[in-house]
């Protein structure tokens, strides 16, 4: 919580730093603030800038959030293995990558099957991200892959055998809607033939309700 306290300060104070920089050195008699300081605070701020908004991501509550946890693994994995080769933010992102492991070197089933279970994404581009993760951290996650494959083999196979008995057969007359109604005195019927694509979601919806 300091980090994003502390990038939003950052974020607000910038735009004004001349104005800052005139301010101080009124009232203090010198030039306490550098171009270098401000260059330095410049790339602290967007340093931290992208964990601040992967925070405000995925605190949202008017959408699902478990689906993007593994797109900001990646990025934090990404982010501080380009640090970690940048002079400047060395001694900072190896303690950060550190605690980066700490967390996610074990990735919790529920945010791979979120992943996977995203038209986007599943199987294949999960694949593809753990390749990623892989050369970003150095760690391999092939075994992990096959382990979510095979639990998830085991969890459609645990709802095939529990819901199959559920499943609901559509009946032959998909014919017609008959309307009655009084047209110059006289009763008309009308026959309605509806196709399969409306049909379908309509038994659906009639198997739920029961």
């Amino acid at each position: 919580m300091e980090f994003h306290l502390f990038n939003l300060k950052l974020k607000h104070l910038l735009p004004y730093k001349d104005v800052f920089s005139v301010w101080i050195e009124s009232n203090y008699g010198e030039a306490l603030l550098t171009p270098q300081h401000w260059y330095a605070a410049e790339h602290i701020m967007k340093f931290l800038e992208l964990f601040y908004d992967a925070t405000c991501v995925l605190s949202g509550v008017y959408y699902p959030t478990t689906p993007l946890m593994m797109h900001h693994i990646l990025d934090f994995a990404e982010h501080l293995h380009k640090a970690k080769n940048d002079d400047v933010f060395r001694s900072i992102a190896t303690p950060m990558k550190l605690k980066f492991f700490k967390y996610w070197e074990n990735i919790p089933l529920l945010y791979s099957y979120a992943f996977i279970l995203d038209p986007r994404a599943k199987m294949k581009g999960f694949f593809n991200v753990l390749e990623l993760l892989t050369k970003h951290t150095g760690t391999s996650y092939t075994l992990y892959y096959f382990d979510v494959k095979d639990e998830m083999t085991r969890l459609f196979s645990n709802y095939e055998q529990k819901f199959s008995v559920a499943r609901f057969e559509i009946p032959p007359c998909l014919v017609l809607l008959l309307v009655k109604g009084s047209r110059n005195g006289k009763i008309s019927m009308v026959f309605l033939v509806l196709p399969l694509a409306i049909l379908i979601p309509l038994f659906i919806f009639y198997n739920w309700c029961q």
